[in-house]
C-alpha cells in the first residue's frame, strides 16, 4: 500500500541497553499512517565494543536509502550501508552516543518515506570531570590550553561547550580556533586561540583585536552538557578563571633551568625547574636522561600543573655518575617560542638565530 511521508507518524523507541558486551537487542516496531494500516519493521542496535550500528529488518524495504540523522537535522550522519539478504545495516563512522535521540529515515517498497525514532538511554555512571591546564599565568599570545577529562567526550561540538568571558564578564566572540585535536584516548582536548588575533601583525588582530588582554582576569566556561561518551554529562557548567600577563616574545633557555640532582643510590627524583612555563603536553615526551649513549629508564615522569617543573625516577638507582639531560629543540613555551625559534620571527633572519641548548649534565651526589 502506498502512503506519502506526510501522513506517516513517528514512532518513539526507547531503548535501555548496556553499551558493552551486548549482541542483538531488536525491537519490534509499528509504524502507523493516518488511515491506521500498520506495517511492522524490525529495529535491532547492536553494541560491540568498536562502535554502535542501526540493522533495519524488513521484507517491503525495496532498495538501501537508509540514513540516519538528528532529530533537528536534515544532514545525514557520516557512515556506510551495508547490504544483505534480509536487512540493511547503517554503521556509523563514529559511535552512537547514549542519551542522544537519532532518527531513522528509509523508503519502503512502494517508494513511500518511513522513519522512526530512538533514543539510547545511558547506563548510570557518575558525572565527568575536567580540569584546565597549564593553571598558570596565560601570556596575551598564548596559543593554546588542555582540557583534560575523567572519561572519553562527546566529540564534534566543543564550540557549542565552550565560552571565553573577559575581565568584564562579556563572552568574547570567536576566540577559538575550529580544530578539534583530542589525545588517541579521547580524555584531552587541545584548544586552540584563534592564530590570526593571537599573532601581531595579522588582519584579523588588527580589525577585530586579541583574544586575550594583558593585566586582565579572564574566564573559561565548560557547559555542563557536554557529556561523556557513555551520554552522561558534566551535569554543571565549570568555571576557570586564569590571569593573563603581557604577551611573550622571548625563547626559554635550558642553560636558565635549575636542575636538582639526585643523590646517588638512591631511586630519589632528577628534578628540574624551568625559566618558564612550557607546554605541559609535551614536556614529558621531550626530554629524556643519557648515560653515556644509554637513555636512563624512568619509572615515572610528572609536569607540575603550572607548567615549571618536571620530576623523573627512575627505575633502578643512580649510580654516582655524570648524566645528560636532553631536551628537544621544538619544546615550547605558552606562546609557541621554541628552544631553537620564537614564534613572531622574521624570516630573512632566521639564518643568524644562535644555535639552541639542547644538553645539560648533572652529577649525582
Amino acid at each position: 500500500m502506498h502512503h506519502k511521508a506526510a501522513d506517516m507518524r513517528k514512532l518513539l523507541v526507547w531503548l535501555a541497553l548496556p553499551l558493552v558486551g551486548m549482541g542483538v537487542a531488536s525491537l519490534l516496531a509499528e509504524l502507523v499512517d493516518g488511515g491506521g494500516a500498520q506495517q511492522p519493521v524490525s529495529i535491532g542496535l547492536i553494541f560491540p565494543e568498536d562502535g554502535a550500528r542501526v540493522e533495519l529488518v524488513t521484507p517491503v524495504i525495496a532498495e538501501p536509502k537508509l540514513q540516519v540523522m538528528l532529530p533537528s537535522s536534515n544532514v545525514p550522519l557520516l557512515g556506510r550501508v551495508e547490504t544483505l539478504a534480509d536487512r540493511f545495516i547503517f554503521v556509523p563512522s563514529l559511535p552512537f552516543t547514549p542519551g542522544q535521540k537519532y532518527v531513522v529515515k528509509w523508503v519502503d517498497a512502494s517508494g513511500a518515506a518511513q522513519q522512526a525514532e530512538f533514543l539510547i538511554k545511558p547506563t548510570p555512571q557518575e558525572h565527568p570531570t575536567v580540569r584546565l591546564a597549564p593553571q598558570a599565568v596565560l601570556p596575551a599570545n598564548a596559543l593554546k590550553f588542555y582540557l583534560h577529562f575523567s572519561e572519553p567526550m562527546e566529540q564534534g561540538i566543543f564550540l557549542d561547550r565552550l565560552r571565553l568571558l573577559d575581565g568584564d564578564g562579556k563572552e568574547v566572540i570567536g576566540p577559538f580556533r575550529e580544530t578539534e585535536l583530542w589525545s588517541p584516548d579521547g580524555k584531552r582536548l587541545t584548544v586552540w586561540f584563534h592564530p590570526g588575533r593571537q599573532k601581531t601583525g595579522v588582519n584579523l588582530n588588527e580589525d577585530e583585536g586579541p583574544v586575550l588582554y594583558a593585566k586582565m582576569k579572564h574566564t573559561l566556561v565548560v557547559l555542563g552538557s557536554w557529556r561523556s561518551t557513555h551520554g552522561v554529562a558534566l551535569g554543571k557548567d565549570v568555571r576557570f578563571d586564569f590571569q593573563v600577563g603581557d604577551a611573550d616574545h622571548a625563547q626559554p633557555h635550558m642553560k636558565r633551568w635549575e636542575i636538582s640532582a639526585p643523590k646517588s643510590g638512591t631511586r630519589e627524583s632528577l628534578v628540574v625547574h624551568f625559566d618558564e612555563p612550557l607546554d605541559t603536553a609535551v614536556i614529558t615526551g621531550a626530554l629524556r636522561v643519557k648515560s653515556g649513549a644509554s637513555d636512563v629508564v624512568l619509572a615515572d615522569s610528572r609536569v607540575s600543573a603550572d607548567g615549571l617543573q618536571w620530576s623523573a625516577t627512575p627505575q633502578q638507582p643512580w649510580p654516582s655518575a655524570t648524566f645528560e639531560l636532553h631536551a628537544e629543540p621544538t619544546l615550547e613555551d605558552l606562546a609557541g617560542n621554541s628552544l631553537e625559534k620564537l614564534f613572531e620571527v622574521d624570516v630573512s633572519e632566521t639564518k643568524n638565530l644562535a644555535q639552541p641548548m639542547i644538553v645539560r649534565n648533572f652529577e649525582t651526589h
